[in-house]
């Protein structure tokens, strides 16, 4: 295994991480009275204030690659930034941590379902199979027997999921030459004023304490778990974007179910909050199937590569 796989195994393994504290340091927020809009329009502008510097200095000289790109830039910025963070946050409040991510790790069956579309290139049988195993943990999870289960939580956690999806598909495109740094401030800054928007007009309402919080059974004052939330953000995106683009998108997203047990841990730690054992049984399935997925992805790009192969040398051949 090279080194530069190696890497990029290890910081998408520190992004898993990182996006994994974040539900449930926000949660805490919820309990002393924050709302999901406040706490998204703050770690997305507390992100964009504090990356605004080393954005600038790496865009030295390469601006002209922002306005190349804009629309992946202004796409990464309102569905990656403000759509998976303001989904998922609110999924949080409704649902627990884990339920919350579980749904929203649904996303790499999104990925499979989209490059079929674009490519019209039929998943491997393997594929299906995970697909059938990853919605047999959906139901799971959502453990219809259990009347408390909020609808709108589900439907938002499944949001976050088609814009993480599209998180992948972006981070992991190496034709952007935009720095990673400058493209997770550059996102930043495009979520908060998209995020503004909407907190202002009230499609998500403001709400703001300055209390103590309940971190882990210790009371800590509310500026502590905000400016984990928004350091936490940042180490989030910008080793998420390196990762991905040394892995691939694919490799990525299943490296990234990691974040699944990490915030279980956290919530468990932070919140004393655990999921019901049938949910647990779901998210096994889930991460399970979510693996013939990969498996699948992987037989069939090396059944692509082995055609090309093959028609290149015919070619060859004939001439």
């Amino acid at each position: 295994m090279s080194r530069t796989v190696v890497m990029g195994f290890l910081l998408t393994l520190a992004s898993a991480f990182f996006f994994a504290v974040s539900g449930p340091i926000a949660k805490t927020m919820y309990e002393i009275g924050w709302t999901p809009g406040s706490v998204v329009l703050i770690r997305l502008a507390g992100s964009a204030v504090l990356l605004l510097v080393p954005s600038i200095i790496a865009l030295r000289g390469r601006w002209d690659e922002v306005r190349r790109h804009w629309k992946t830039v202004l796409t990464y910025g309102l569905v990656s930034m403000a759509g998976v963070q303001g989904f998922y946050f609110v999924a949080v409040e409704h649902l627990t941590v884990a339920v919350a991510l579980l749904l929203e790790m649904t996303a790499p069956m999104l990925i499979v379902f989209w490059i079929w579309a674009r490519t019209r290139t039929r998943p491997a049988t393997v594929t299906f199979i995970g697909v059938v195993v990853s919605m047999i943990g959906l139901v799971l999870i959502l453990n219809l027997r259990n009347s408390d289960i909020s609808i709108f939580g589900v439907v938002m956690a499944l949001a976050a999921a088609v814009c993480l999806a599209s998180y992948f598909l972006v981070s992991a495109k190496d034709s952007i030459n935009v720095p990673p740094v400058a493209l997770t401030g550059l996102g930043m800054g495009v979520g908060a004023l998209a995020m503004s928007l909407i907190v202002f007009t009230g499609v998500m309402p403001a709400g703001a304490v300055a209390a103590d919080v309940d971190f882990g059974g210790y009371k800590v004052s509310w500026i502590l778990p905000m400016a984990m939330i928004v350091v936490f953000t940042v180490g989030a995106y910008i080793t998420g974007i390196l990762g991905l683009r040394y892995i691939g998108a694919t490799v990525g997203s299943f490296v990234n179910l990691i974040e699944v047990p990490f915030s279980v841990i956290v919530a468990w730690l932070i919140l004393f909050e655990m999921p019901a054992p049938i949910q647990l049984f779901g998210g096994v399935f889930i991460v399970a199937g979510v693996g013939f997925i990969k498996w699948g992805e992987a037989r069939l790009a090396r059944r692509v590569a082995s055609r090309e192969v093959v028609v290149t040398s015919e070619e060859l051949v004939s001439v």
